[in-house]
């Protein structure tokens, strides 16, 4: 049974004729009646009674007509809704996110999704980097947003990633430090401080982040204490128990007792990347990326997105610090490298 024979039987049962039925449908009525008797058939029920002048409903027939209206319905809505899907206009997206790291854009760009398809189901999710490259390997979620460092791994995955966030870091300390009065800083004049990080679902990603870039500026991270959330790291931070290195886009509002200090270093910044899967095509996906990217660009030339293809901020780090060795930087390499050694000495 196919949908075409529920249309042929609604158009003789609503007529009470196969031949006004048969205009109706554009087919000859010898062939209109053969498809009725194929249905009936395959049913094993008699669904109209007929003679030379009359058609009608058995009781058999009357019920199955108000389903085979029902079923009809219910394909058209799906035909529409899947075109609706096609076209972006509805479906359902699945977003992984990690807050601290989406937290200026993400909420401006859904509210646009929403606006411009009010229809769509959108699922928001936080999620580790680490987790989000299987899940959307495996189609599980639509758009993931991660670190530099995951990204990396995406082209082992066949994982598409574009760059959204270029940006600089800073540096996030109590008020009564003494360096909290200066407008910048350089990250080696934070040598000797103790570095605290946030664990965030179970994972130490932000401390190891936090080694490599001091450790591409020449010293050893004292690593000091950590948080599992973000109240908590702020306590800490006003308390004085340590620094903790931030991309400018994971700033927040101003907090009591904690001040951000930008820093200086060429070369320092961070880089954050919206990755997709292109074996699962999603038109609403590719809306709601296009949408992100305009948000970040709002955000100002410091968010800068990132050109594909670019040396990662710890390879420019390295360069600018190599050729600071070789005193082609302002003449400091000599400096920077006793600094060096005896930070590690410390390890």
């Amino acid at each position: 049974m196919e949908l075409r024979h529920l249309r042929y039987f609604i158009a003789v049962a609503e007529a009470l004729s196969f031949s006004r039925a048969a205009t109706r449908l554009r087919l000859s009525q010898p062939s209109l009646s053969t498809q009725i008797r194929d249905l009936e058939t395959e049913l094993h029920v008699k669904l109209l009674e007929r003679d030379r002048s009359n058609v009608s409903l058995t009781d058999a027939g009357t019920v199955f007509l108000k389903e085979a209206r029902s079923v009809l319905a219910r394909a058209e809505k799906a035909v529409a809704r899947a075109r609706e899907a096609a076209a972006g206009i509805t479906g359902e997206l699945r977003i992984a996110t990690v807050d601290l790291l989406t937290i200026k854009f993400l909420p401006g760009s859904l509210t646009r999704l929403h606006s411009s398809t009010p229809t769509a189901k959108v699922h928001v999710q936080e999620r580790a980097p680490s987790e989000q490259l299987p899940l959307l390997q495996a189609g599980k979620i639509h758009v993931g947003f991660v670190p530099m460092h995951f990204a990396r791994l995406a082209a082992g995955r066949g994982l598409g990633k574009v760059g959204i966030i270029h940006c600089p870091l800073a540096v996030m300390m109590s008020a009564s430090n003494p360096l909290a009065k200066k407008p910048g800083l350089h990250l080696l004049e934070l040598a000797d401080s103790t570095f605290i990080h946030i664990t965030m679902f179970g994972s130490d990603a932000q401390r190891m982040w936090t080694e490599e870039i001091c450790e591409s500026m020449g010293f050893v991270a004292r690593i000091g204490t950590s948080a599992t959330t973000v109240d908590n790291l702020m306590s800490l931070v006003s308390a004085g128990a340590g620094v903790m290195l931030i991309p400018i886009v994971a700033q927040r509002p101003e907090t009591p007792g904690v001040v951000v200090v930008p820093l200086l270093d060429k070369g320092l910044d961070y880089e954050l990347h919206m990755m997709y899967n292109q074996k699962f095509p999603s038109d609403l996906r590719d809306t709601f990326m296009e949408i992100v990217k305009e948000e970040v660009i709002k955000l100002g030339p410091e968010y800068s997105p990132l050109a594909e293809g670019a040396p990662s901020a710890t390879a420019r780090a390295k360069s600018n610090h190599k050729r600071g060795h070789n005193g082609h930087e302002n003449g400091s390499g000599g400096g920077n490298e006793n600094h060096a050694r005896t930070s590690k000495a410390r390890k």
